[in-house]
């Protein structure tokens, strides 16, 4: 296998099926990864809380302790390891629960071993981005993290690129896991869309004011005072006069 310095990226595999194990491992150390074995979540856990690792490629169906049971462990504990789950088959409400626990992809066997390599390096991209190259376990409460350090400079410069892709009109959505939370837009398009609302509104109170001016005019005071002193007689014959005009 690769060193870790010269490595892919650091992956672990679970799964109770040797021949999967197999399979996945001698393909994956082969394309550069560094890979380690373990047939159950139990002994997973071990090795985590020893061994730093990008991605943990895991079986759904495993006895003892299944795929899912064993990312709510590492996720418990602070895990930022990326997760891929190996499925026997498409299951709707199974991806859901995985993405609910953060878990970067999932994939149904059999599993193409090239497809295996991209999601697994992609997630090491994704990993390493996030500056998680530390143990997802502390072994004692004692034992102090390194926190994951980054510099004003690079930070102002990452909000920079993309402040100016809003600016020049881009919509950028921002994500968690994989999921839309927010969207940033510039000022031009603020407006515009606050201003819609808003001119619809002016318009609808201007025409109120226009008509409650015609309203409250002399002649229409004047008609509505006729309208209250005038007899049943009058209004009745006042009727009359009006539909025989709109008949022409």
């Amino acid at each position: 296998m690769s060193t870790i310095r010269s490595s892919k990226g650091r992956v672990l595999i679970v799964d109770d099926d040797p021949s999967i194990l197999f399979s996945c491992g001698h393909g994956l150390s082969k394309a550069g990864f560094t890979v380690a074995e373990a047939s159950s979540g139990v002994e997973a856990l071990r090795q985590i809380e020893t061994s730093q690792f990008d991605v943990l490629i895991s079986d759904l169906k495993m006895p003892g302790m299944d795929g899912l049971s064993l990312v709510r462990r590492i996720r418990g504990h602070s895990a930022e390891v990326q997760v891929i789950l190996m499925l026997e088959a498409q299951n709707n409400q199974i991806a859901v629960q995985a993405a609910e626990l953060g878990v970067f992809q999932y994939l149904v066997k059999p599993i193409n071993l090239e497809l295996l390599e991209k999601t697994a390096m992609l997630a090491v991209r994704l990993n390493r981005a996030r500056g998680n190259t530390v143990s997802v376990f502390q072994t004692h409460r004692s034992q102090e993290s390194k926190p994951t350090s980054i510099t004003a400079t690079e930070a102002k410069n990452e909000f920079g690129r993309i402040l100016e892709k809003a600016i020049r009109g881009d919509v950028v959505v921002i994500t968690k896991h994989d999921a839309p939370k927010a969207v940033l837009i510039s000022m031009d398009e603020f407006n515009a869309l606050s201003r819609g609302p808003e001119s619809k509104i002016n318009t609808l109170t201007a025409e109120f004011d226009a008509l409650l001016a015609r309203m409250q005019g002399p002649a229409a005071r004047s008609s509505m005072e006729a309208a209250f002193r005038a007899s049943p007689k009058q209004l009745g014959e006042a009727a009359v006069a009006v539909a025989a005009r709109k008949r022409g």
